[in-house]
């Protein structure tokens, strides 16, 4: 276990100081990587045997040769699942000795078993069946030189930087009493640097941590541990307190659910009651999940990857109407073209939104506390048409090339908006929930009806309701769904104003 520097010398309150080293590869992208390289050797190794044996005589062989081909590539990537050579949790705890037969098995293995099915037929003495049991032999011993160098390398020279690569997972620890005291001395003995602590947090003051082990070690409060996460992310956050502190636990799981990290109860002999009780591990403890990533690393990926794809297409594609629309504001009005103004995204962190401005550079409302009305004295000409189509949100797509913002996700509100003279943290307890994604250019809640002002509590529940139900049902067919609707609802200017 690793404990950060910044919390071992803290004796004090926190600094808010950026945390340890510089944060590498999660467990989940260093499996991603470490299979995707393997695929690629492997598919070199197959392909490049076939290319050095020169092209087949007959368009019958190749089509099997590509079959056979698919087929090796199938059972390499179903021998990686069944033997996890690719989970980094497993990869620490294994031998050498085992990882090493383990690879020899998943790249020697495909070819092998077909070279065996192909034999019985070799006697038939068909040029085309001694080809293809030659390709499958070549690439047999190919493929297991091929495992043994990448996991000499691995192993060998490249350990340290193997070992960098792997970053330990990041956890923020709640709680410094008997139980926080079990959970560090168990990653102390159980984990193999894959765990980080990245702080203990207790809200209780210091004078009540007087008799505790980890009191020293304390380096601030739940509101220190949201502002760490803004400034350095970690990836899990570790309840550990008495299972019996039921109130305390769920005031806390409100509180720290704004967070996209997963939140885990470290175990205890007594009872407690959640909505829900999975499991998760951290360095071989099983905890129970209270609160989940909404959003899991592959589809993270696949969905950053979709909205920059799409984002600067569109750019490309509307880059005429763009300027067009930059012209008229500038012959419309004096000021800027474009309009910023902060809003809460991911984790309640602050980002400068831009949109084409629509209103009179000295009428204009960068905090965002008075939400536009119909007919609003403020909006220019122009700019009752761009906010009519949303065409005034169209340079959100330099936020989502930012990776700022989604295509689709919660709609980002500014952090001092009112609703009659309250904050909208104020009127719904789960408001702070929907930042456990990045907020979208458009939503669920805006294809349902859920558009232009909010002025009374009901609307604004109906619009979480919609974004957490986007969260918890996200799906890349849901966002394109979302985005066609949009589509339609932005020509006919339905509640737009």
């Amino acid at each position: 276990m690793e404990f950060n520097d910044t919390v071992a010398g803290s004796a004090g309150a926190f600094s808010g100081a950026p945390v340890g080293r510089v944060r590498g590869f999660s467990p989940q992208n260093v499996r991603f990587l470490g299979a995707g390289i393997d695929f690629s050797l492997f598919v070199i190794a197959v392909i490049g045997v076939a290319a050095w044996m020169g092209p087949s005589q007959t368009g019958l062989y190749r089509v099997a040769e590509i079959f056979v081909g698919a087929l090796l590539m199938a059972m390499f990537a179903a021998l990686c699942l069944l033997t996890r050579l690719h989970e980094p949790r497993v990869v620490a705890r294994m031998s050498v000795t085992l990882h090493f037969v383990k690879a020899l098995v998943c790249f020697g293995v495909p070819p092998a078993v077909m070279l065996l099915v192909c034999m019985p037929f070799v006697a038939s003495g068909d040029p085309s069946v001694d080809r293809l049991a030659n390709w499958l032999g070549y690439a047999t011993l190919s493929t297991a030189v091929i495992a043994i160098l990448s996991r000499a390398a691995l192993f060998g020279g490249f350990a340290g930087a193997s070992r960098r690569l792997v970053a330990a997972q990041r956890v923020a620890v709640v709680g410094s009493g008997e139980s926080a005291n079990r959970l560090l001395n168990w990653l102390e003995v159980s984990d193999v640097g894959l765990v980080e602590v990245v702080g203990v947090f207790d809200d209780r003051g210091r004078d009540r941590l007087v008799d505790s082990a980890l009191g020293q070690l304390v380096c601030g409060n739940t509101a220190d541990l949201i502002e760490l996460y803004k400034s350095a992310p970690f990836d899990k956050i570790v309840l550990a307190l008495p299972h019996s502190a039921e109130d305390r636990l769920l005031h806390l799981l409100r509180r720290l659910r704004q967070l996209p990290v997963d939140i885990v109860l470290a175990p205890d002999l007594m009872g407690f009651r959640t909505e829900r009780q999975g499991h998760s591990e951290l360095a071989g403890l099983k905890l129970y999940s209270l609160a989940d990533r909404p959003i899991r690393e592959p589809q993270r990926l696949v969905k950053g990857a979709f909205d920059r794809l799409l984002a600067g297409a569109a750019l490309l594609l509307l880059s005429p109407l763009l300027l067009a629309v930059s012209l008229a504001i500038r012959l419309d009005s004096k000021g800027p073209i474009l309009f910023q103004q902060p809003r809460q995204g991911l984790g309640d962190t602050l980002f400068s939104v831009y949109k084409f401005r629509s209103m009179h550079t000295d009428m204009g409302d960068v905090d965002g506390r008075q939400q536009t009305k119909r007919s609003d004295p403020r909006v220019t000409r122009v700019g009752a048409w761009l906010r009519r189509t949303s065409i005034d949100e169209l340079p959100q797509l330099l936020n989502v090339l930012r990776g700022e913002m989604s295509l689709v996700g919660p709609r980002p509100h500014a952090p001092s908006m009112l609703i009659g003279d309250k904050g909208v943290f104020d009127l719904v307890d789960e408001y702070s929930f929907r930042h456990r994604v990045k907020p979208g250019i458009t939503g669920l809640a805006q294809v349902n009806g859920h558009r232009g002002a909010i002025d009374t509590p009901e609307q604004l529940r109906a619009r979480i309701d919609c974004d957490l139900y986007y969260i918890d049902h996200w799906s890349l067919w849901l966002d394109f769904k979302i985005i066609f609707r949009t589509a339609f609802i932005c020509v006919s200017g339905i509640n737009a104003y």
